[in-house]
């Protein structure tokens, strides 16, 4: 039996914080603008986007693992062998990613079934670039679009879809995707920086495993200019949706957490360790959260 720590370490629990931002910035649209919320299915949506985040972590692990043993890592040159040991673990690896995946699939099946066509759309592109992102023979993450692809999936398509599950019957609109861009613009942009800060934190390992992401291309310091500049993005697209009133005033709480991303964000830039400041970027999504989640319960109290 693995313990919790290890089951942790093995599917990336940490990085499930990145599915719930979009989630939130959703409901917060979907409540600020049609006054509405469906309980049934956002919690349906949610435990989708949760189960999608740890199949890719899984996949991304079973993975490494494969190619450790293709260019013939010891433990010694690698920390794989600390989630997955041998090939016993390996199949049962696998194994729990063939059940999630049904798991999930039942649950898509099922939100569909309540919601519309669109929502299967939806869950099928994020359903193929997740799948794209880790697998077959060129693996988005692999490569310099793997940062932004994950930002752009989760941050856009989860906040998309939050809102559309939650204001049926009303149908899809191109002004409500068109909104959105701004809207989740917070979301995608704290989620690629995430990947960034991986990679970046991995790079070495990277080159070892011939995975040439964005750092390979941009370099060190243009990665870390990236990274910044997709802070000062996100936080425009949230003061112009404030502006615009496709967000309530009370998410002017975003934007406090500027002084404590800016502190972090100098700390990452003089050290990329994923042991010592990896969970700096992880903070910084989880004070943008948690103002979020906080800017929808002062307007939720104010609408009672």
């Amino acid at each position: 039996m693995k313990s919790w720590q290890q089951i942790a370490k093995i599917t990336r629990l940490h990085s499930l914080i990145a599915s719930v931002l979009p989630f939130c910035l959703g409901l917060l649209f979907a409540l600020f603008q049609y006054q509405t919320v469906n309980a049934i299915n956002s919690v349906i949506f949610f435990l989708i986007t949760c189960l999608m985040q740890i199949i890719v972590n899984l996949f991304d692990t079973y993975k490494d693992y494969k190619n450790a043993l293709k260019y013939h890592l010891t433990q010694e040159e690698d920390g794989i062998f600390s989630k997955v040991k041998n090939a016993t673990e390996a199949r049962n690896l696998k194994l729990a990613i063939y059940g999630l995946t049904l798991v999930g699939a039942l649950l898509a099946l099922w939100l569909v079934l309540r919601t519309s066509p669109v929502i299967l759309l939806l869950g099928l592109t994020g359903a193929a670039v997740g799948y794209l992102y880790s697998g077959g023979p060129h693996p988005i993450q692999n490569g310099p679009l793997g940062d932004v692809a994950s930002g752009i999936i989760m941050g856009y398509i989860i906040s998309l879809a939050t809102v559309l599950i939650n204001i049926q019957p009303r149908q899809f609109s191109w002004s409500i995707a068109g909104e959105m861009i701004l809207v989740a613009g917070i979301a995608v942009c704290a989620i690629t920086n995430i990947s960034l800060a991986n990679n970046l934190c991995d790079y070495d390992e990277d080159v070892k495993f011939h995975r040439f992401t964005s750092v390979s291309y941009l370099g060190k310091e243009g990665t870390l200019r990236f990274y910044a500049i997709n802070y000062v993005i996100g936080y425009l697209c949230t003061f112009i949706s404030i502006c615009l009133g496709w967000l309530p005033w009370s998410t002017i709480l975003v934007l406090l957490t500027i002084p404590l991303v800016i502190k972090n964000t100098r700390r990452f830039w003089q050290v990329q360790s994923k042991q010592k400041t990896f969970v700096l970027t992880i903070r910084n999504d989880i004070a943008i959260t948690f103002a979020v989640v906080l800017s929808t319960i002062i307007y939720a109290l104010f609408q009672v």
